[in-house]
């Protein structure tokens, strides 16, 4: 058999693959030849070598760069035979990498518009930000906002409240 953990691997990283034989290798070893259905999602060495006398050998899987989940076959071949595994790629999760504000500062009951960027695209459904303001009665943001789907970033109104000195306000 051919298996690979974890069976869901995100872009970038690595998993651990196992080949297992019915019995033990002979002398000499057994040469199991690798393949990936999609060596740019996921690629395997081109063969790895049980040891003689044993009967399983590990073997490094790294995964590649994609925008979109992408399965993959990996089959093991070995004295005529062959057997596969099926893993999924998946693209690196976005995270929020800025929030900011224009104009940076804003005049008392004025808006201002603000903008949420992502490090990556937003997956399936949008990515939701939550917001706060250190200051509700000097500045208000939605609760969150949405970054739709395969956008990096979305814009949120700030609204100001009536202040009679500057007022320093921290929106995270």
């Amino acid at each position: 058999s051919v298996s690979v953990s974890p069976g869901t691997i995100v872009s970038g990283q690595s998993g651990s693959g196992t080949i297992s034989l019915t019995q033990a290798a002979p002398a000499g070893g057994a040469t199991v030849t690798l393949s990936s259905s999609n060596s740019s999602a996921a690629s395997v060495p081109t063969s790895v070598t049980v040891l003689s006398g044993a009967t399983s050998a590990n073997f490094a899987v790294t995964a590649g760069s994609v925008s979109t989940a992408t399965s993959v076959t990996l089959t093991a071949s070995y004295a005529g035979g062959s057997k596969t595994f099926g893993l999924t790629v998946n693209p690196v999760p976005a995270a929020l990498s800025a929030v900011s504000v224009s104009p940076s500062t804003i005049g008392s009951g004025q808006s201002g518009t603000g903008t949420v960027n992502l490090t990556a695209s937003a997956p399936a459904g949008g990515a939701v930000v939550t917001l706060s303001s250190s200051n509700t009665s000097a500045a208000t943001v939605p609760a969150s906002v949405t970054v739709p789907q395969s956008s990096t970033s979305t814009t949120f109104t700030v609204g100001t409240g009536n202040v009679t000195t500057s007022t320093p306000v921290t929106l995270t």
